[in-house]
Order: C-alpha cells, then structure tokens, then sequence
C-alpha cells in the first residue's frame, strides 16, 4: 500500500465547507437542503416577560431554490437584533485548524482504527464517491463519515455553502447584526472526537452502507418533503430511523451525547437571552428544537410561552 501524503490529505480537509462541522453526525438532518417554493420551515416563537427569542429549525445544506426564506422567518429575522447559531460557518480558519489537528498524524491511518470488514466495504464505496482511499485514511472514522456524507449530498444537487447558517451568517453581518454562538467549530470537533471508538465506527458503518444501499437518497427526500411543510411529526420520526442505523448502546451514546446534553446546555443559553431584553434569532439544527428532550420542551418546562409561528 503506498504511503499517505499527509500534505495532500491536508489540502483536501482544507476544502471541506465549514458547515460540515455543524452538521456533525446528524447525517439525516444534514441532508434536508431543497426546499420547495411555497415551502413553510420550522419556526417558533419564545417569549418572557422582557424578551422574545425565535427558534428556527435550521437545515445544513442547500439550494437556491430555498431562497427567500418564508415571511414567518423574514419577519423574525427583520425583529431581532442578534442572530445566534450553533457555530459560525464563515470562520474558515477556525474550521480548517481545527480539521488538520484531527488528522492522523503519520504512521497512523485509518486501518489502525477500524476492522478490515469495514475498510473493505469503504474501498469498494470510495470509488462512486470519487475521494481516493489515501485522502479517506488520513481522517478519523467520524470526520471521514462527515466528509463522505456531504460529498453524497453535492452528488445529489445540494450545496453546503447554501445552508441557512452560512445564509443567515453572510447576512447578519451585511445587515449589522451581532453573531453569538451557542457553540464553536473547535468544540463542535472536539466532542465527535471524544465519542467512544465504537461510535465512531458505528457512525462510519451507517454512512458507508447508507451510500452502497443508495438508502440515503429517499432519506434525504422524505426529510426534505417534511422540512419544506413544516411537519414536525415527520422531522421527529425521520430523525429517530438515524439511530435505528446503530446498535443500542451506540444509538444511546449518540443521543444523550450529541442531542440532549447540548439541548441541554443550549436551552440554559437561550433562557438567559430570554431573561435580556433584545430581540433575538436562534438558528440551530431543527432536531435540536424537537421531542420531549429537545429545547422546545425544555424551555416551555421552564415556564415560558412556546407558540408555533
């Protein structure tokens, strides 16, 4: 086997869109990109006694079809003075440091990290993709998985720098809006790292067999569908067949580690903006709003008003 240019392994992180890194493992969630027109997304509408906060369901990927967003969203957006995201995706230089230092570091690879069933089935998937095996084993299972992911999703049509977050990011900064994160790219990369050995695997497994099985293209049209109506329902159900992709303890791992506890930790964040007093856009990953863990229920058992916009 010829010996990995980590030089070029580098170079090929380096063009791997930012958002990629918001888009962490929530594989489903990343793909919901092409909205129809007439399309009514996620939004909702939080308030206190001295502030209002609006969640909206935010997808990673995009199309220019999307464009403009629905009246309910521009309308939120033209009353708030700040816009909060997970992370802000036009930090390139923060994307691309933190993605070089989660790089193997020579010898090491990716064969060393996974089974040989696994690098098997990733050797025969690599080629439709068209990333070279040399690239793929310079990464770590859980970054590897993110980056083949959005390489499926171009395939398809859709585009990671027409995301809503580098959308609204681009435009609260034309617009004079200060930018708050809930989050960081770093952290973000740090925490799929922290996951357990088996859960990265896991994850990489989902999303190789997803590709061979071409699954993943009537996952992405059923969630998109649900996205562009606004339904809820079949967002929260759409999302739950994610951890159906995973044995039970990595499937638990996953959700209390990349959902709950970041609802968590997010919907203490958006309480105190509530307890402020300046109108305030919250954009984060639409299944970070929904289920009985997610900030919607968290803030409402927090005693504030949650109405759907």
């Amino acid at each position: 086997m010829a010996p990995i240019d980590m030089s070029a392994a580098r170079s090929l992180l380096r063009r791997i869109p930012s958002l990629l890194l918001a888009a962490a493992f929530v594989a489903l969630q990343a793909f919901a990109a092409q909205a129809q027109s007439g399309s009514t997304p996620p939004i909702w509408e939080a308030r206190s006694a001295t502030n209002t906060v609006y969640l909206f369901g935010t997808i990673h990927v995009g199309a220019r079809k999307m464009y403009p967003l629905s009246p309910a969203v521009e309308r939120a957006y033209a009353a708030s003075r700040i816009v909060v995201l997970e992370a802000d995706p036009t930090d390139q230089s923060a994307a691309i440091t933190a993605m070089q230092r989660a790089a193997y570091k020579p010898p090491d690879n990716l064969v060393n990290h996974v089974s040989p069933a696994l690098m098997e089935d990733l050797n025969k998937a690599l080629p439709s993709i068209g990333l070279a095996i040399e690239y793929a084993q310079a990464m770590p299972p859980h970054l590897l998985a993110m980056m083949l992911v959005m390489l499926e999703v171009g395939r398809q049509g859709y585009d990671p720098s027409l995301g809503l977050e580098m959308h609204l990011a681009r435009r609260a900064k034309q617009d004079g809006k200060r930018i708050v994160e809930l989050e960081s790219i770093a952290g973000q990369l740090a925490l799929f790292d922290s996951f357990s050995p088996d859960l990265q695997e896991g994850m990489l497994r989902a999303t190789v067999d997803g590709i061979t099985t071409n699954a993943l293209g009537s996952e992405v049209r059923e969630l998109v569908a649900a996205w562009s109506a606004g339904d809820a329902k079949r967002m929260t159900e759409q999302l739950d067949k994610e951890m159906e992709s995973l044995p039970a303890a990595q499937a638990q791992e996953m959700r209390e580690r990349l959902y709950d506890a970041r609802n968590r930790e997010m919907s203490e964040r958006i309480a105190a903006m509530l307890a402020g007093g300046e109108p305030t856009f919250v954009a984060v990953g639409a299944g970070h709003l929904l289920g009985p863990t997610g900030i919607l229920e968290l803030l409402r058992a927090k005693g504030y008003a949650i109405r759907r916009m």
